[in-house]
């Protein structure tokens, strides 16, 4: 490069990381310009009102073994531009290997130079922040992320092997946007809070930094969220959810 050129500035990829928490009440998903990356068991809100994000997201092991035949169907659909689930579905949905928008978090954590491959821990939500800058995103602006979990609702009950269960279909759900996000029967993880979803986020923004120090690549992250939301604010930039602008 002469002393006359300077670099040129990346174009802009924007992408909405839609997290799950009570902080997205009420959200206009449908108005979103942008492509999007939604998780878990949002599928039933999204079923409902007619729209579906440009990826899914899905890597915890109990939330697919038990809504496995829904998230098949749900994939069947064919609605997304590419799914990101956890190789144990394959026990229950073998048909998933031959699925090229299938991609499966082991495969990439065996991949050198893969940043998936150095972390320690991670969860959907991590998951679907690294996938997006692997896609090359430059832009990220989460949504949902409150990681303030009700570790434990009035209406489960906790089994043998430490899941919990939905005895009944919350009237009020402190930990999700929509309130029937659980339903009566779901199995499902305890959040753990402080011990994996904190952690993980912790330990993604440190093999983050290097990744992106080592490609040169230029990333900005927009958190949003509401007032009395912890959310994320330790680790991106923060703005209340009412500055967001597509």
């Amino acid at each position: 490069m002469s002393e006359q050129e300077t670099p040129e500035t990346p174009p802009v990829n924007s992408i909405a990381l839609l997290g799950n928490g009570k902080s997205l009440q009420g959200f206009d998903f449908k108005s979103l310009k942008m492509d999007s990356i939604g998780m878990c068991l949002a599928y039933r809100h999204w079923n409902k009102i007619n729209w579906c994000p440009t990826y899914y997201v899905c890597v915890d092991h109990v939330v697919l073994k038990h809504n496995i035949d829904d998230i098949k169907d749900f994939i069947k659909k064919d609605k997304c531009k590419g799914y990101l689930l956890t190789k144990s579905c394959v026990t229950y949905w073998k048909e998933a290997m031959d699925n090229d928008k299938i991609i499966f978090i082991e495969d990439m954590q065996q991949q050198q130079g893969n940043p998936f491959r150095y972390l320690k821990s991670w969860c959907t939500g991590t998951s679907g922040f690294l996938f997006s800058v692997i896609m090359g995103y430059n832009d990220i602006n989460v949504f949902g992320m409150d990681c303030n979990y009700t570790e434990f609702l009035p209406e489960t009950e906790q089994l043998e092997n430490g899941t919990l269960r939905i005895k009944k279909t919350p009237k009020t759900n402190p930990n999700y946007f929509i309130d029937d996000y659980q339903m009566e029967g779901d199995i499902y993880n305890k959040p753990n809070t402080e011990t994996v979803q904190r952690p993980s986020w912790e330990d993604t923004v440190f093999v983050l930094t290097g990744y992106t120090r080592l490609n040169n690549f230029m990333l900005n992250v927009h958190n949003f969220t509401i007032d009395g939301c912890d959310s994320l604010r330790n680790y991106f930039k923060t703005f209340d959810l009412s500055e967001f602008k597509n």
